[in-house]
């Protein structure tokens, strides 16, 4: 309690000061800045035009403290370069040692592992997870003696968001500069010298996105389908009509390839199981069964793979643990009649097509890309899918790429490309690259892709 009223008659007694001197001015001496996470990243850098990050600070807490800054004196940039140098302020005033209040800025990315291990922020463990950085804004205010009059900090909670871009999520920033910055700005604009001396805010960002030369070229500045996947129904407007789609949960049926029962329903692959697998008998092995409705187009389909499960792989924690037979076994039927059949292969590389993970953008315009680094080496990773689907429904060959997350789905119909979707589980946007596609077919392939038999039936 005494802590609290000292607290206060030192804000009253500081007010009246600054107030009391009309012709006393502030100078803004230095922003520095570092980033624990990525130190040797370029992201983080201050942009080029600080002015909008000086303006938060004068129509916020110097405006409250009745504090005005001198224009004439330029505010300097340091970045630092070692983590030790943080909160650590060098004061050298040579060009400024006659007013009487020096102001600094420090800006810090740091790691929420760090952040929640010094206890600085008290946040829900559901909520944790979805923080990508914080960042820490200290103001600080030193009168001619060198003597602190005044320290302010906010941490920034950055946590992504989806937007309208496409493409490989980058992991190393929270976000683009542009929107980064925008964040930081307008939590420095919410500094008080009456708040507390550490004040938490948190700010959604959009995520950003490697660039690359597959999916680029084709979602550049195009226009984006939403699906709306609130209720049991996927929904989307597309061709001036309204599309309604379900994909109910999978069946997985176990396959006893002991089984010698000559009327068993599983007899035929059962023996091409024998036949073609090596070591058979150390495998489990399913049937998949995956219902299919297109609503408005009133057609049901029924999808029979047939998978193997691999417990070694398992154990190992692989992607390819359950997988299916290579064979072209896979059935798709329009209730019982039989419409087409499919094959999926495992880990698929892209040939000559690469993601770049040191250069981002916003997943929209290709036009505005940003590096993450000084000092480029021209990393590229090739492009691999995790699945790459190739069947035939009626009188169309279809071919869909599942990306390495399975966030991306690329399909093409009769080799041309057609559709690219985001969404892992249901669909979130969507480009039409190909305006010529049947409605029907995409509406088939749209809950091909999206059917739960491609992530991991029950």
């Amino acid at each position: 309690m005494r802590r609290y009223y000292s607290f206060i008659i030192f804000l009253l007694c500081q007010t009246w000061v600054l107030n009391g001197w009309g012709q006393q001015k502030l100078v803004l001496e230095q922003i520095q800045v570092y980033s624990s996470i990525n130190p040797t990243a370029s992201y983080w850098k201050l942009p080029s035009d600080i002015t909008p990050i000086i303006k938060a600070i004068d129509s916020g807490i110097l405006l409250k403290m009745g504090l005005p800054r001198d224009t004439n004196i330029v505010t300097k940039e340091f970045y630092l370069t070692k983590q030790s140098q943080l909160g650590k302020i060098n004061i050298n005033w040579m060009a400024s040692r006659d007013y009487d209040y020096h102001a600094y800025l420090e800006l810090y990315e740091m790691d929420p592992n760090l952040i929640f291990r010094n206890n600085l922020v008290d946040l829900p463990d559901d909520k944790k997870d979805s923080i990508h950085s914080f960042w820490l804004m200290t103001f600080s205010v030193f009168n001619k003696k060198q003597q602190q009059v005044l320290q302010k900090t906010i941490v920034l909670g950055l946590a992504k968001v989806s937007s309208i871009g496409i493409g490989i999520e980058n992991q190393a920033s929270a976000s683009t500069p542009v929107y980064l910055f925008n964040a930081i700005t307008k939590a420095i604009s919410l500094l008080s010298p009456a708040g507390e001396e550490i004040e938490y805010l948190d700010a959604k960002v959009p995520t950003s996105y490697t660039t690359d030369n597959y999916w680029m070229p084709f979602i550049h500045n195009q226009p984006r389908i939403l699906f709306d996947t609130t209720k049991k129904f996927i929904a989307y407007n597309y061709a001036n009509r309204t599309h309604l789609l379900r994909t109910p949960t999978a069946v997985l049926n176990k396959i006893n390839i002991r089984d010698k029962n000559l009327n068993s329903p599983y007899k035929k692959i059962i023996s091409l199981i024998k036949k073609n697998r090596m070591n058979a008998y150390s495998s489990e092995y399913y049937q998949v069964l995956q219902h299919l409705r297109d609503v408005k187009n009133d057609h049901s389909y029924n999808i029979e793979g047939y998978m193997e499960f691999n417990a070694d792989a398992a154990a190992a924690n692989s992607q390819l643990a359950l997988v299916f037979l290579s064979d072209s076994v896979h059935k798709i039927y329009n209730d019982k009649d039989s419409i087409g059949y499919f094959m999926v292969k495992e880990i698929v590389p892209e040939k000559d097509k690469y993601f770049y993970p040191e250069i981002i953008f916003n997943g929209y315009d290709s036009t505005k890309q940003y590096a993450l680094t000084d000092k480029l080496n021209k990393a590229k990773n090739l492009i691999v899918h995790i699945k790459s689907i190739d069947g035939k429904i009626n009188n169309a060959n279809f071919s869909i790429k599942l990306s390495a997350d399975n966030t991306i789905k690329t399909i093409f119909i009769n080799e041309k490309l057609t559709l690219i979707l985001s969404g892992k589980e249901k669909p979130a946007q969507m480009v039409v690259v190909d305006k010529e596609a049947p409605d029907e077919l995409i509406d088939f392939l749209i809950m091909f892709s999206f059917s739960e038999i491609f992530q991991n039936p029950n």
